[in-house]
């Protein structure tokens, strides 16, 4: 009797501490280092403004300060802090007035020239020349380029054709600098598709076949940029502001912007008498809330604080799309353990049935299947539903097989309102256990089609909520086997357990619709699973009713990081495909599962049971159900 108290004082400590809280989720990325001119500098010339006399910690920022840009916004939402200008010791390179490999750009007189390729040299000489592959790197050049080369054609000093040959030049110099981060090992670039210049309010003087001459030129560009990085192999996060700006121009009241021709910034006299973004405070601005409701900074084509935060959400939902439908894959993995629980309690009803003779059973059960949030993850939450009818047969006294069909559904929804989505398996199982003296062994083969309906992911620019919408198919295979032996205390029985679990999931790829430029073509993704569980299991009979407690150790096997591959859809004809990470789950957990099987009639039996997963950061599971056996 000590000994079955001590046992048991041992199980209530396990799933004591099965139950123990879990640390958050960690973040998508371990840093994010930016490259480019004013349109990402967060602060290079504060030092600068402060030789000046001006308020620098409030300036700084070619925009309406002091609000931030949209690297700051990044570094805010997947760092939990704004990026830092470099020299201040933080990871922004970007300077105002850089060019992409040449100088002279348009920095303030008596300041340093760092163009982009300068800019990448300092952050690969401060790391060993080695990028860290599981940071975030973005890269945002050529409109100073496109500056410096028209002031050129407008003096007279080049003509189109140069003015094209040198922004051309410019693309092919920025792809050169993606390409020596890849080549460093850095593995997440994200590259900015410049919006048109066109639409600036300074081209707005120009007469409409410059305009046009200059559209085409920046088409020229991007696509120069696209088809260059596809030819060297380099697979960048392509953010297409010339497709977002030219929806913005279309329709800027859509976006809560009053226009998309105005600038906010007003002169700031003596150091400029007219709209310069470098010396912008709110104070100064040409009406009150102009920052806000303006899309343009000054004439130039710096952004106010609303532009900044539509192409920061733009650029975030270029990550954080693919990164939630990477949950599609992980879902089927908690609805088949719904599925498998049930079919494991009909075939433990299968005991009361007679050597030679059938049953039935009809199962049904519930259970969650949550995500924290975090930096850079909004989480995610799942409802689970698992409805299983089969039948057992008794061959012999050791020996029951059987047979089941069932249905797993799920409603899952991201966290911060990003959107949801449902699942519905149809699941086809084949099953069977044996068991000799004190050993027992249960295996469960099952495959099953997935239809993944109501994809629906919100995307956030400005004030307007897109909406993209969506649907795929897939599978899952999946195979589980158990063994033990147990022994044989008085009423209790205990002893040990092994269990292998191996699942192969398929989504299909899927086009997004209904969210413009920010509709998405999400690839194909695999998730394979393979769980060594090791525990102990004990049962006490009290005649007609069983109670059981089961606690385990499992392990993931298959713990390689993951990633999911999208595209945006409009430079799918570019090929421009890029990989983000998955989801990413600690491969080491607990599972406790109580329950109790039972005879209500000489023909009927029942048994109902919960389990609990634990251990896994930033994750919880459980789920619960109930069957219903009658013997013929």
């Amino acid at each position: 009797m000590k000994t079955n108290k001590r046992i048991l004082s041992a199980v209530a400590v396990s799933v004591a501490a099965a139950f123990g809280p879990a640390p958050a989720q960690a973040a998508q990325f371990s840093n994010i280092y930016v490259f480019g001119d004013s349109l990402s500098d967060a602060g290079y010339y504060r030092g600068f403004l402060a030789s000046l006399g001006l308020p620098a910690a409030q300036m700084g920022r070619f925009s309406t300060n002091p609000g931030p840009m949209w690297a700051e916004i990044m570094g805010q939402y997947y760092l939990g802090a704004p990026v830092r200008p470099s020299n201040a010791g933080g990871t922004d390179y970007a300077q105002g007035g850089a060019r992409v490999a040449l100088v002279p750009g348009i920095t303030p007189q008596g300041q340093a020239e760092r163009p982009i390729s300068t800019q990448v040299t300092e952050y690969l000489s401060a790391h060993g020349n080695t990028a860290d592959p599981t940071a975030l790197y973005t890269m945002w050049g050529g409109a100073n380029d496109f500056f410096v080369n028209t002031s050129l054609l407008q003096a007279g000093q080049i003509t189109p054709a140069q003015l094209q040959a040198n922004m051309l030049a410019a693309a092919t110099a920025e792809v050169q600098q993606v390409g020596r981060l890849f080549q460093a090992g850095a593995r997440h670039v994200m590259l900015f598709i410049n919006f048109d210049p066109a639409m600036t309010p300074a081209a707005s003087t120009l007469d409409a076949a410059t305009r046009a001459a200059f559209t085409q030129l920046a088409v020229g560009v991007s696509t120069t940029m696209l088809t260059g990085l596809a030819s060297n192999g380099l697979r960048v996060i392509p953010v297409d502001l010339f497709s977002l700006f030219n929806e913005i121009r279309a329709n800027p009241t859509a976006f809560g912007l009053a226009n998309a021709s105005g600038f906010a910034c007003g002169p700031f006299p003596p150091f400029t008498t007219s709209s310069s973004a470098l010396f912008c405070l709110v104070g100064q601005n040409v009406a009150p809330g102009a920052e806000n409701s303006l899309l343009w900074a000054d004439p130039s084509g710096h952004l106010t604080t609303a532009g900044n935060r539509i192409v920061s959400q733009f650029a975030l939902s270029l990550i954080e799309g693919p990164y939630n439908y990477s949950a599609l894959a992980e879902v089927p993995l908690r609805t088949r353990q719904l599925h498998i629980a049930g079919v494991s309690d009909g075939l433990a009803n299968a005991r009361y049935s007679d050597v030679g003779r059938f049953s039935v059973f009809a199962s049904g059960g519930g259970g969650d299947f949550d995500v924290d949030s975090g930096p850079g993850n909004v989480g995610v939450s799942n409802s689970l539903e698992a409805y299983t009818v089969g039948f057992t047969v008794r061959p012999s006294e050791g020996l029951t097989l059987g047979g089941a069909i069932g249905q797993t559904r799920s409603r899952g929804s991201f966290g911060s309102g990003a959107g949801d989505f449902r699942t519905r398996e149809d699941i086809l199982s084949l099953f069977g256990s044996i068991k000799h003296g004190g050993f027992h062994g249960n295996a469960v083969l099952s495959i099953a089609d997935i239809d993944f309906t109501d994809l629906q992911r919100n995307i956030q620019l400005g004030a307007l909520a897109r909406t993209a919408t969506a649907s795929a198919g897939g599978s899952n295979a999946s195979a589980f086997v158990s063994g033990g032996y147990d022994f044989n205390l008085g009423r209790v029985q205990i002893g040990p357990l092994v269990a292998f679990t191996s699942q192969d999931v398929d989504v299909n790829g899927f086009d997004e619709s209904g969210a413009g430029s920010a509709n998405l073509r999400i690839s194909a993704q695999k998730r394979k699973s393979e769980v060594l569980s090791l525990g102990a299991r004990a049962a006490m009979d009290f005649g007609r009713w069983t109670p059981w407690v089961r606690v385990t150790v499992d392990e993931e096997m298959r713990d390689d990081a993951r990633m999911i591959t999208a595209m945006p859809l409009t430079v799918a004809a570019t090929g421009s495909s890029y990989d983000v990470p998955a989801y990413r789950i600690d491969s080491s957990f607990t599972t406790v599962a109580v329950g109790v099987r039972g005879i209500i009639t000489p023909r009927i039996a029942m048994s109902g049971s919960y389990y609990n997963v634990t251990g896994r950061s930033g994750t919880s599971e459980w789920g619960a159900g109930a069957v219903l056996s009658v013997k013929f």
